[in-house]
């Protein structure tokens, strides 16, 4: 039963997700956008979410009262007098509808201290709760009687988005919500070269567990952080939000494995399940399924059919095939050239002993998409080993949340924006809501639009399922600082502090707030300690340090580099406009963008909204640079300006700022 059934049209999709996303803050559950599942009846499923939903909230609109779907859902809203209006822009209800008391949002911009916003949410609040069965004192969570994400009800063509932004993975804690860490698990083999499949079964039982829709799951990056530590559970539990952890060990040798776990309840820090299973290495996969729903019992929460038989799908029946896959993924992660090379032959192996296992083949994407950066010498090779990769994903699970999302990153690459959204809508309608990765899939398309408001809210999205990332933590700086909110990308970097990682990129982000703020002592101080400018040196710019607070010297110094033979990649050129554009020399920023951004074809385009650059954003030549990588054609088609442009007449524009 949701608390809250959005209701509007098609074209107000941008607004309608302030509403849920702004709702979900709130505490509510918010239904909308789903896609159907093969088999379900789209009206069937569509009067059941209606007539269950605590709160129907219909946004009215001029484009919303001519929808007949948007009227039918109010109508039967009303009949059930669940029935929350609220109107987002000046217009004329159907007559039937104006004398509901209708709250009028048409002004407000989505901040959650907004007078009108406040008393919709008291509004919406008094609904809600006065629908709430009472439930004893013994009985499951709220979320526990929470439906499936495949049951969500399905959005009509007239009235909303054809997908989904379901709601955060958030600290469940802090939610009301049951969450859960799983550490990664102990080897106790004899072997310490088995430590891989420990590692395997405890990622494993994380994806497991983030298909259950009542259950908020922390990501693997920020789980792994643990690993090989000594600690306390309940700081554990403290530290990440969660209402409990899974710890355990894995024993393999030779064909028997064992495997102990324990579920632990952090607020009273009690043991409620454990569980020890001896079985045969063929049982691996029937035992992962029992454990899986084991600890979904022991939280007392359902799990529905759907969710089951996506827990039992793991894409292989062969043995040898996943063993080897585990192998190859831990390869994977450690990132250096060797292990890469060898990822990528071992996962070749694995579709030797079975050409349709799909983690494998995603396994072997993402190991030459890794090898572009980490082993450069090979960026043929790795171009079509991914482009292989990539056409046998698409063609054996074209609906699956990952083939959305590799398409919105082909569309992102070549520049196609309006076909990136909807990949990227896709994959997150798609994905559970644990799920990390579409959830960054859409922010990098956010970035690259120039939507740093929403980036925001999405980034830190991201950082709710993954809160020890310092990639995300990266992610979430950006967006701030984009975004002009430097007090709050400092408070983010304060906390980064703490964060395990390469610094040289959120070092880099603290540097030039630094700058923007006046403060040349702290920026110098960070200048040193990112240290970019060695690992990726501009030549004749290697005594960076000591003058970039030299604006004379240092333009001087990046007119002659410009168009030095050392420094045509995106990279370089991308630095030099950085520097030219902060000692706003904007016509050498201009050049050095250009080269950036179109002559090198950069997929990157979202740097061009660093702040950094916004003296050179208001010239004629970024503006043709805007034309060029199609983002003006985006802009105008979709009318999603973004923060930093609008149009102005039929046929141009203007950048704000």
């Amino acid at each position: 039963m949701p608390d809250i059934f959005l209701s509007y049209s098609r074209e107000d999709q941008a607004v309608a997700r302030r509403f849920a996303e702004a709702f979900e803050r709130e505490g509510f559950s918010v239904w909308w956008d789903a896609t159907l599942r093969s088999g379900e009846a789209y009206d069937q499923v569509t009067e059941r979410a209606l007539k269950t939903a605590k709160a129907v909230v219909v946004l009215w609109s001029t484009r919303s009262v001519e929808s007949r779907w948007v009227r039918a859902e109010a109508t039967l809203a009303d009949r059930n007098k669940t029935l929350v209006p609220a109107m987002i822009e000046p217009c004329d209800r159907p007559i039937m509808f104006e004398l509901t008391q209708t709250a009028n949002l048409s002004r407000w911009d989505g901040s959650p201290t907004h007078e009108a916003w406040r008393a919709f949410v008291a509004d919406v609040k008094r609904f809600v709760e006065a629908r709430a069965p009472a439930q004893p004192s013994d009985s499951p969570s709220r979320a526990s009687t929470a439906q499936p994400a495949s049951a969500v009800p399905p959005v009509s063509t007239g009235t909303a988005a054809p997908f989904a932004v379901p709601p955060a993975a958030a600290a469940g804690a802090a939610a009301g919500r049951v969450s859960i860490c799983v550490l990664p698990f102990a080897n106790m083999s004899d072997d310490s070269q088995q430590e891989y499949f420990a590692d395997g079964i405890s990622e494993d039982i994380i994806t497991d567990l983030s298909k259950v829709s009542a259950l908020a799951v922390i990501s693997r990056n920020s789980a792994f952080t643990f690993k090989g530590k000594h600690v306390d559970l309940r700081q554990v539990a403290r530290q990440l939000e969660v209402t409990h952890v899974l710890e355990g060990s894995v024993r393999k040798s030779g064909n028997r494995v064992r495997i102990t776990a324990q579920l632990i309840e952090a607020a009273r820090d009690t043991h409620i399940w454990a569980e020890r299973y001896d079985r045969d290495l063929a049982d691996i996969f029937a035992l992962q399924d029992e454990i899986s729903q084991a600890i979904v019992k022991a939280l007392k929460l359902t799990l529905f059919p759907e969710e089951k038989r996506a827990i039992e799908q793991r894409g292989t029946a062969n043995v040898d095939a996943y063993d080897k896959y585990l192998r190859a993924r831990a390869l994977l992660y450690q990132q250096g050239p060797v292990e890469l090379r060898r990822a990528i032959q071992m996962f070749r192996e694995v579709l030797a002993l079975d050409a349709e296992f799909v983690p494998a083949w995603r396994g072997l994407h993402q190991a030459h998409r890794e090898a572009i950066v980490y082993a450069a010498e090979s960026i043929e090779e790795a171009l079509a080993g991914m482009a292989e990769a990539a056409a046998r994903i698409l063609a054996l699970e074209p609906d699956a949340w990952w083939s959305h999302a590799l398409r919105a990153d082909q569309s992102y690459d070549q520049r196609r924006w309006s076909e990136a959204e909807i990949a990227a809508a896709a994959a997150l309608a798609a994905a559970p809501a644990s799920e990390v990765d579409p959830l960054w899939t859409y922010s990098l398309f956010l970035a690259a639009v120039g939507r740093m408001d929403e980036l925001a809210q999405y980034a830190q999205r991201v950082r709710r399922s993954d809160p020890l990332s310092l990639r995300v933590s990266v992610l979430l700086q950006w967006a701030l600082d984009c975004g002009d909110r430097f007090a709050e990308a400092d408070e983010e970097y304060e906390r980064s502090k703490d964060l395990s990682g390469d610094r040289d990129e959120v070092e880099n982000l603290a540097m030039f707030r630094a700058l923007a703020r006046g403060d040349v002592v702290t920026a110098k101080s960070l200048v040193r300690r990112y240290r970019g400018y060695e690992t990726v040196p501009v030549a004749g710019l290697e005594d960076l340090p000591e003058i970039f607070d030299q604006p004379g010297t240092m333009l001087a110094r990046l007119h002659g580099v410009q168009a030095d033979p050392a420094n045509q990649d995106s990279t370089r050129q991308f630095k030099i406009a950085e520097w030219a554009g902060w000692h706003r020399d904007v016509a050498l920023a201009a050049v050095a963008l250009r080269r950036f951004a179109i002559d090198l074809h950069t997929p990157r385009v979202a740097a061009l909204w660093h702040h950094a650059l916004s003296s050179v954003r208001r010239t004629p030549a970024f503006k043709q640079i805007l034309r060029d990588v199609g983002l003006v054609d985006y802009w105008r088609r979709s009318s999603k300006w973004g923060d930093y442009a609008r149009p102005v007449g039929e046929d141009d524009f203007e950048v704000i700022r």
